[in-house]
């Protein structure tokens, strides 16, 4: 069956983020993240995402790592958004540091290990019959071909059931939904990794949480979770 995609088949765009990611004991977890949204609706979300920033007088690129007192409001307002949004989704893995055997199945490349992680993230929700644009947050690679070896590997599992548009890296300065997905991916790292209690971050987990319909966001959610879904990988 030929790789290449046909007109007309349902498009969905997929930004990816990460967060304490060193695979190394510094973080005890480290979580790859992503939204999901049929790309048709981008523009409109867009404008209305703009929209709620504007409003909150929130200027400047909006990250997990800026969550404080002052802010809380405005950020919880910025999960409301997603939760309100039918047409957004949320799926994120958690990856215990300590666990990966690097020599046994990485050939130590801390970098190759990650980008199977990665793998493992779309994988599950790259449904038969749709094209995809899966945009990643720019990161600096030792391997030049880091990104063209993951496409060729989800492709390769796909086998022309659907099809990837592109896999490409993007500034996320200039796209306020991929900046919805480094909050959402840093807030579930954040409950995984003991974030402060009593602070902001805490409170914004806690009601991330309770949107979410959990009891908290150091959960694993299982495939049925199709909102916000959270994958911890057992790796023995």
């Amino acid at each position: 069956m030929s790789n290449r995609e046909p007109d007309g088949v349902p498009q969905v765009i997929v930004y990816c983020d990460e967060s304490c990611h060193d695979l190394t004991a510094r973080h005890p977890f480290m979580s790859i993240g992503s939204l999901w949204l049929p790309r048709q609706c981008k523009p409109e979300l867009t404008k209305k995402l703009r929209r709620l920033c504007e409003s909150r007088k929130l200027k400047g690129e909006l990250k997990w790592r800026k969550t404080s007192a002052k802010r809380l409001a405005d950020y919880k307002a910025l999960v409301d958004f997603f939760f309100d949004q039918r047409n957004l989704r949320f799926r994120v893995i958690l990856v215990k540091q300590s666990k990966v055997k690097m020599d046994q199945y990485h050939g130590r490349d801390r970098e190759l290990a990650f980008y199977k992680f990665y793998y493992e993230m779309l994988e599950k929700w790259l449904d038969a019959g749709n094209q995809y644009l899966i945009l990643l947050d720019y990161k600096q690679n030792r391997g030049a071909d880091r990104y063209t070896t993951l496409r060729t590997y989800l492709e390769r599992f796909l086998r022309g059931k659907a099809w990837i548009a592109d896999l490409t890296v993007i500034d996320s300065r200039e796209s306020p939904l991929a900046q919805l997905c480094d909050l959402l991916t840093g807030a579930v790292a954040a409950a995984y990794n003991a974030v402060t209690p009593g602070g902001a971050k805490e409170a914004l987990t806690c009601y991330i949480a309770q949107r979410a319909g959990f009891a908290t966001l150091k959960t694993s959610t299982g495939p049925g979770a199709s909102k916000f879904n959270i994958f911890k990988i057992g790796l023995g």
